[in-house]
């Protein structure tokens, strides 16, 4: 008996991605479209963004199960510390330039055209220190907050791991976001030979570009010098620094 034609016309996404149980994992909403396939769990979504968070979600979860990449306590609590001295020296230079702010709002010369701008200002540093002081009468963080900052610190510190390790395997270019530094060319070399392995697949040639984008467009990056720059940038926890 011949083979129906049907199973001649199988999507290549589906050939590629290998077999996929009808049980699979779904990451995105359910109601969306398919957007690709990774490790084995359907992607649903129209967003090209959203399909590169998943997939790259999923690989470097495996990725840091692989290289035995964790974050102990000790790590947490030198992270939290770094934030609160950040935090404070904010609170100091904020308290500067309100002070600042609020001698030239006095000042008899002052410009009429500049007013409006410094009392803007004045008034934002003004609910920021308010909300400060809130915080501060509200007294010890509660368990829920405690578990809360362990949850983004953890976070922070593990992908700082990973994209160390990501640039000591492939090297490159290196960006500064604002979670810190990000080795850009070792993102793209990772995710080309996991796609080249089939460890994932975009189901919808429509969000290929927009996928890529972040990763092959040079031009709307600023690259950190070559070199010992970029090695120091990413060998050196940020939260390290003081």
């Amino acid at each position: 008996m011949p083979m129906p034609l049907r199973f001649f016309l199988l999507p290549a996404w589906l050939v590629l991605a290998g077999p996929v149980s009808a049980a699979a994992p779904v990451l995105g909403e359910a109601s969306a479209p398919v957007a690709g396939v990774a490790l084995g769990a359907v992607v649903r979504t129209a967003d090209a963004e959203e399909l590169r968070f998943y997939v790259l979600r999923a690989l470097t979860d495996r990725y840091a199960a692989q290289k035995g990449i964790t974050v102990s306590r000790p790590e947490i609590d030198r992270y939290e510390r770094h934030v609160a001295a950040f935090m404070k020296a904010d609170a100091a230079k904020r308290a500067a330039r309100l002070a600042a702010i609020e001698r030239e709002l006095q000042d008899r010369s002052l410009a009429p055209d500049r007013r409006p701008a410094l009392e803007a200002e004045a008034k934002t540093l003004r609910e920021l220190r308010a909300s400060e002081a809130r915080e501060a009468a509200a007294g010890a963080a509660t368990a829920e907050e405690k578990a809360a900052r362990d949850t983004i610190a953890d976070a922070f510190i593990r992908q700082w791991k990973i994209n160390r390790a990501l640039y000591a395997a492939y090297g490159g270019r290196v960006i500064f976001q604002q979670g810190g530094p990000e080795p850009l060319d070792a993102y793209r070399k990772f995710l080309e030979a996991a796609q080249a392995r089939g460890d994932f697949v975009i189901a919808d040639p429509a969000l290929a570009d927009g996928f890529w984008r972040y990763y092959r467009d040079t031009s709307r990056h600023t690259f950190l010098p070559s070199g010992t720059a970029s090695d120091r940038a990413i060998n050196n926890p940020p939260w390290a620094a003081r």
